[in-house]
């Protein structure tokens, strides 16, 4: 039995190590999201660890899952991660994970744990949305998306709050664009930059499967501002890493953000 440690890269919040075929997560779990793992075992989705146990140390054990996690470099990531076919199957990942979640009944919602998105409510197709799908927390094996980790914001919300987060991180709708012979960041330049953001905007809702919404700037927006929100309101309560992370610059940079969808997002979709 091989009970060495090995400390897996990424994560702002958590501590997390891998020990044989298991990871051991230092994190304030949730019954809310081990019900929900639980569930998508149950319904043989395959693209998310299992939930084994907590540890004598308190830890969360969940199955490993090989390949590659891009982590806390973002953006600069390899080329591959960057790729139209990635993205389009990152969305066919989401699309099979909000499929598989239809119908999940927890048996112990914990209010303070759980993330209740703030647009829950407000679409027809309500799921229990991941809260942050994105590249850095999903798992490639031979350059194929074919896992999502890290369900700790996992809360009820719709479908489009889940699938903005993950075109503005993944085709990307930033302030920032991405050179695809290296994988690296450059500046956003409309006349450069533009058409390649309209083209992967249909991309991912043609893989997804279903059409853009025609208000899709205002749902982008929204979704940034709640992030802004849910770590100064964190932070507020004493979470420790949300403060660091806005000591870092995470809020102020997410408000330049805001502001840089605002003046560019008609260049992309209309």
């Amino acid at each position: 039995m091989n009970d060495k440690e090995e400390i897996l890269p990424g994560g702002n919040v958590n501590e997390v190590v891998r020990i044989g075929n298991n990871v051991h997560r230092t994190t304030k779990w949730s019954s809310f999201v081990h019900d929900l793992l639980r569930h998508l075992d149950k319904q043989g989705f395959e693209g998310a660890p299992k939930f084994i146990g907590i540890d004598h140390s308190g830890r969360e054990i969940l199955s490993y899952i090989p390949g590659e996690v891009p982590g806390n470099q973002y953006p600069d990531f390899k080329p591959y991660i960057w790729s139209d076919l990635a993205l389009i199957q990152s969305a066919a990942l989401l699309r099979r994970y909000h499929d598989a979640v239809q119908g999940f009944a927890a048996t112990s919602i914990q209010l303070e744990v759980a993330h209740t998105s703030q647009a829950s409510g407000e679409w027809d197709d309500e799921v229990i949305c991941h809260n942050d799908a994105a590249p850095y927390n999903i798992v490639f094996q031979d350059e194929v998306p074919i896992a999502l980790i890290d369900f700790d914001l996992a809360a009820p919300g719709p479908r489009i709050w889940d699938m903005v987060y993950m075109l503005y991180t993944s085709v990307p709708l930033a302030s920032f664009a991405i050179d695809y012979t290296t994988g690296t960041s450059i500046p956003y330049q409309s006349e450069l930059h533009a058409a390649d953001r309209t083209h992967r905007i249909s991309l991912f809702f043609k893989s997804y499967g279903i059409s853009a919404p025609p208000n899709l700037k205002e749902w982008t927006i929204r979704r940034l501002k709640a992030l802004c929100d849910t770590l100064t309101t964190g932070a507020a309560q004493g979470n420790k890493a949300y403060q660091n992370m806005i000591d870092e610059g995470h809020v102020a940079h997410y408000e330049r953000e805001i502001q840089f969808l605002q003046a560019h997002f008609e260049e992309w979709y209309r």
